[in-house]
């Protein structure tokens, strides 16, 4: 398979995310100026969080690429959690694609699968 070439050429790095809760697992991510936590299931990458310490950027741009580029390869759902940040879920909703979970109004799924 061919390497993706982002958008600004952000490389994905991940690592392991120390838990306090057993049983809980996440990794860490960051491309570019954006950081963050996800996980996956049989079905879903699932992202729990963004920050980004230079917003505006386009760094964003890219760790989408790599979500969504990684879902289609493995033939499953990017799923993002607890998003709390109402203008961000709106943007995600209207330019990129995602759609409410029925039932759980905070989390959004695009679905490859």
């Amino acid at each position: 398979m061919q390497e993706l070439i982002t958008t600004h050429g952000l490389n994905f790095e991940a690592g392991p995310y120390p838990s306090f809760f057993e049983g809980e697992h996440w990794n860490s991510y960051r491309v570019g100026t954006v950081k963050g936590l996800w996980n996956s299931d049989e079905k879903d990458y699932l992202i729990l969080s963004f920050i980004n310490d230079k917003p505006g950027n386009g760094h964003l741009d890219d760790v989408l690429q790599w979500f969504e580029m990684s879902a289609k390869r493995d033939g499953r759902n990017l799923r993002i959690l607890s998003l709390n940040n109402r203008r961000f879920y709106r943007h995600l909703i209207a330019k990129r694609g995602f759609k409410q979970i029925k039932g759980n109004v905070n989390d959004l799924i695009k679905r490859f699968n």
